[in-house]
């Protein structure tokens, strides 16, 4: 039950990738050490996890605990039904443009050149 936003994201869209292609998905939450004492837990992010999902999907098997894990099963809806709620968001990369270095070459421009002498440096 220890997941973070940002992965818990990640997840779902993995699934909905999934699910998009046509598959049946199977979530297992596993239980590890004293999250054995909070399974309720588990099942309240299975039913998060089921309306995240309910979009894409119609559950087969509802959340059920299993010993030390919580499973559910789903299969996806009609391709026509199909809505995706964590898609992927396709962002444009711009590069930026090289206006630091025009600057510095125009500072120089109708200068007489700049000696080592001048500079300090030996070279």
């Amino acid at each position: 039950m220890k997941i973070g936003t940002h992965d818990y994201e990640t997840k779902l869209r993995h699934a909905e990738e999934f699910i998009e292609k046509g598959n049946k998905l199977k979530i297992v939450l596993q239980f590890r050490g004293r999250e054995n004492a909070h399974k309720d837990l588990g099942l309240a992010m299975m039913e998060k996890i089921k309306k995240d999902l309910e979009t894409m999907a119609l559950v087969d098997m509802p959340p059920k605990i299993v010993g030390r894990a919580v499973g559910m099963t789903m299969s996806p809806l009609p391709a026509a039904k199909r809505k995706r709620k964590f898609a992927k968001i396709e962002e444009e990369y711009v590069e930026d443009d090289d206006s630091d270095e025009d600057e510095d070459d125009s500072e120089n421009e109708g200068d007489e050149p700049v000696t080592s002498e001048e500079t300090g440096h030996a070279g």
